[in-house]
């Protein structure tokens, strides 16, 4: 009999420290850590901006002659100065390329006189100034999530004046224009996403607006000047920001 009580004590202990056991709090997993979605950096869309910058011009003035320009050498022209203005776009993304159009107009004083003394006490001098420039582009390009590295090209417009005095003892021949010539400019760049609006970008592009030839006096002396070739081309290096509305 005591024996058997005593079974039957260990087998209610047994029973009470399994059931305390069951009890307890289960230690669970953890939580899987939230993944982070990555969202890619958009330029689609419409934007517009601001520039500013630096010009470099290539310029070449010729005296036309008959029969020959022994007194007045070929000039020079080359100038430089201050560009800024703005830009109108449109990019459109497909994957890591990128395709658009953008037209801009800026200001310039890019411009220079020139001049000297030659043989037979004759005087000369030529300028040439470039009083706003304006383009009308493609634009090709790559993209690696907010940085975008593009080429472009098409056509350019710009005002420019040319003028040229020569003058001999006695007597002073002169010829000046002002008008809209129409070339080409092509060049590259690069640009940064900094927000989804707003971008940044530093680009350079060569502009070539084409030549030019003035007449002269009717009837000037033989050999002497009777006009003068003009050519206009140069680099604009400059900087930009652009606000962007996107698509999406």
């Amino acid at each position: 009999m005591v024996r058997f009580l005593a079974l039957a004590a260990a087998g209610l202990a047994g029973f009470t420290t399994a059931a305390s056991a069951a009890d307890l709090p289960s230690r669970a997993a953890p939580a899987p850590a939230p993944e982070m979605l990555v969202i890619p950096y958009a330029w689609s869309g419409f934007y517009l901006g601001v520039n500013a910058g630096y010009g470099f011009s290539d310029n070449r003035h010729r005296p036309v002659c008959a029969p020959a320009c022994a007194p007045t050498p070929a000039l020079d022209t080359d100038g430089d100065g201050f560009v800024g203005g703005g830009q109108l776009g449109y990019n459109q993304q497909i994957g890591r390329f990128l395709g658009g159009i953008e037209t801009d107009l800026q200001y310039s004083d890019i411009g220079r006189t020139v001049g000297g003394t030659a043989a037979g006490a004759v005087s000369y001098t030529a300028a040439q100034r470039l009083d706003y420039l304006g383009t009308l582009r493609a634009r090709v390009g790559l993209v690696m999530d907010r940085v975008l590295v593009f080429a472009t090209g098409g056509l350019a417009y710009g005002d420019v004046r040319s003028a040229q005095t020569i003058a001999f003892p006695g007597a002073a021949y002169a010829v000046a224009s002002t008008r809209t010539e129409v070339g080409f400019a092509a060049g590259g760049g690069v640009e940064y996403g900094f927000t989804p609006n707003l971008t940044g970008k530093a680009e350079a592009l060569y502009y070539d607006l084409g030549r030019r030839t003035l007449a002269g006096p009717a009837t000037p002396p033989a050999g002497l000047v009777r006009g003068a070739r003009f050519e206009s081309a140069g680099v604009v290096a400059r900087a930009g920001l652009n606000y962007k509305f996107n698509l999406f």
